[in-house]
């Protein structure tokens, strides 16, 4: 019985964490981070402000846990196949860049939360950290399509290829409120402009894995 109650307890901490993450996105969707209280997401969430609190020790410890389950998001959508076979290596950075651009633009809440001009120096740091995993993705992927040659701290320069990008996408959100389409093209070019200087304008494609479709018995 004391184990049943237990039980019964986390779920529904659980489910009123995850209410209140909710409340907060919608929010963060019409309404910039400092324009935003604990006490709006809990009233919005239906949870008493002080289980809000209980679960979260302010508006920034919600924003904290609502980057993570960003972050989550866009590394799966990196790390999906690309859809075709590229002839360029500079085509497979083009693809994931505008990969991220189309999430962002289907959630502006994750737009003010990550990239806005209002997001904290704190979350801009843990964001930089995920970024690290975002950009052995990139690599990953590129790898996968190209020979790509033996570099020193390979690594870094992927990361520093990718902090660049981010660079135009974050200036875009400042000067204009949105990713445009022309800042969009200048985060490709500035990041494909910085690989170029490590990578040669060609590199040799790997050559394309045959599936083999099990046979139905």
């Amino acid at each position: 019985m004391l184990a049943t109650r237990k039980r019964s307890y986390r779920a529904r901490g659980i489910e009123r964490r995850e209410r209140l993450l909710d409340a907060a996105w919608a929010l963060l969707a019409t309404h910039e981070l400092d324009a935003v209280s604990l006490a709006d997401v809990a009233c919005l969430a239906r949870v008493p402000v002080g289980s809000a609190y209980h679960f979260y020790e302010n508006i920034r410890a919600v924003y904290e846990a609502l980057a993570d389950r960003v972050a989550e998001q866009l590394l799966a959508r990196h790390r999906s196949p690309l859809r075709r076979r590229a002839r360029r290596w500079s085509d497979v950075v083009g693809e994931l860049i505008d990969r991220g651009v189309r999430y962002f633009a289907g959630h502006p809440a994750a737009c003010r939360l990550l990239i806005g001009p209002h997001t904290p120096p704190e979350l801009k740091f843990r964001d930089r950290q995920r970024d690290r995993v975002l950009a052995e993705i990139f690599e990953q992927q590129l790898d996968a399509a190209f020979h790509l040659p033996r570099l020193p701290d390979r690594a870094g320069v992927f990361f520093r290829a990718l902090e660049i990008a981010d660079l135009m996408l974050c200036l875009s959100m400042v000067e204009h409120g949105t990713i445009t389409a022309a800042m969009t093209v200048e985060a490709k070019r500035a990041c494909i402009a910085y690989l170029a200087t490590y990578l040669p304008a060609t590199l040799p494609r790997r050559r394309a894995r045959r599936v083999r479709r099990a046979e139905s018995q």
